[in-house]
């Protein structure tokens, strides 16, 4: 088919479409089952396997500790942009609550 996908840069997605076959059972219960066939275009299949990315780029704690973040160096080097120290810190990082 030849469809052109973008560059996948990071880890292995799990292998599931996350959509489980759910049907209604007698009595009210409802019963999912995780089984069915996921396929790219060409037939082969992904479920279970997984996408590979393009670029398999892993973070680690050493790397998060330093603030650096190896996925992110990982993208800018596949989209040919020579890749600095990243501003990542964790602790810039801020969670607001709205509630």
């Amino acid at each position: 088919v030849g469809l052109k996908r973008g560059i996948l840069v990071g880890e292995p997605t799990g292998g599931s479409t996350g959509q489980p076959l759910a049907f209604a059972l007698p009595g009210g219960i409802m019963a999912r089952v995780c089984t069915k066939r996921d396929a790219y275009p060409d037939g082969t299949e992904w479920n279970g396997i997984g996408i590979l990315p393009t670029v398999p780029a892993r973070p680690t704690v050493a790397a998060l500790q330093a603030g650096r973040d190896p996925v992110l160096e990982a993208a800018l080097r596949a989209l040919g942009t020579k890749a600095q120290k990243t501003a990542f810190k964790t602790e810039s990082l801020r969670v607001e609550n709205n509630h």
